[in-house]
């Protein structure tokens, strides 16, 4: 069957926002979107031995996940996707803990504020603040950015923010499935739209101007950004997916300016493949990886 639970529940979020004002109209159907998006968190349960707690830092609504069995003192820092206007706490709960779980991590997850009420910069400027409030809190700890999809995105740019002040960087960086090339051009596109059953090109062109709005510059796009440093990067993508390239490229990119930078891609997984499916051979595969990853790290 060609569509997912998640691509049907996708094809529900798919909006197009034309004008620069939010009509009321439109912010109705926003609204309907989030919560259809929402149900992704559904999916599969919760893990119950991850403990979970609700907190304010910098002004912005986040979430501990504490797992029962830490095996770091690392902290790992969770942008969630959403095409920027989507997702929140209910639709990552499931996968967030399955991660903190599977890990042995502490991860803090940022409920950033969305487009199109809030457009860029904002959401990269409150991640920004609450990782510089987590610097300041939690000295000697290293700390890891991680994002799928748009959240990759506001990793990307939010490092760029942190090296244009001269700020400490991250420790490392995991990005699953991100959206790096707002052009929109990589051959991918063409070669991988017919096995995608989630996105299309023109709905990521949409996400990106209901995003940027009136408001976006070169640096907002993470594939003009010309970076001096990054940390090590493990960049995750499917194969089925049209921003393969997106993280290939990326990878090729920041492998010149960072040895340590790796790129893995899941046979025949579509988009952030993590959130709809935990137990197929793909799954395991990548937390197996992202565990090898972090514990390189410590």
């Amino acid at each position: 069957m060609k569509h997912t639970i998640f691509s049907l529940l996708i094809l529900l979020t798919h909006i197009t926002m034309n004008t620069p004002s939010v009509a009321q109209e439109i912010m109705d159907r926003i609204k309907t979107e989030r919560t259809s998006f929402e149900a992704l968190g559904k999916i599969y349960p919760v893990e119950k031995s991850v403990k979970i707690d609700k907190t304010q830092i910098a002004g912005v609504n986040c979430y501990w996940f504490i797992p029962e069995k830490l095996s770091s003192e690392n902290i790992i820092v969770y942008l969630h996707g959403g095409g920027f206007s989507l997702g929140s706490i209910e639709s990552h709960r499931a996968l967030v803990s399955l991660l903190s779980n599977t890990t042995g991590h502490r991860i803090l997850f940022i409920e950033y504020s969305l487009a199109p009420e809030h457009p860029y910069p904002a959401a990269i400027n409150e991640v920004v603040a609450v990782y510089k409030m987590l610097v300041a809190s939690h000295k000697g700890v290293k700390l890891i950015f991680m994002g799928d999809s748009a959240g990759g995105t506001l990793a990307v740019t939010a490092i760029n923010a942190l090296v244009k002040e001269g700020f400490r960087i991250p420790d490392a960086a995991i990005l699953i499935s991100a959206l790096i090339n707002f052009k929109c051009n990589n051959n991918s596109y063409q070669t991988r739209q017919e096995l995608d059953p989630i996105l299309t090109k023109a709905y990521i062109l949409d996400c990106i101007r209901n995003y940027l709005q009136e408001n976006g510059d070169a640096e907002a796009n993470p594939s003009e950004i010309v970076f001096k440093s990054f940390p090590p990067l493990l960049a995750l993508v499917g194969t089925n997916e049209i921003l393969y390239d997106d993280s290939k490229n990326f990878h090729e990119y920041i492998s010149t300016i960072q040895p340590h930078s790796e790129f893995k891609a899941y046979q025949d997984q579509t988009h952030v493949w993590l959130l709809t499916n935990k137990d197929s051979v793909q799954a395991k595969e990548s937390l197996k990886d992202i565990t090898a990853f972090l514990e390189s790290i410590q």
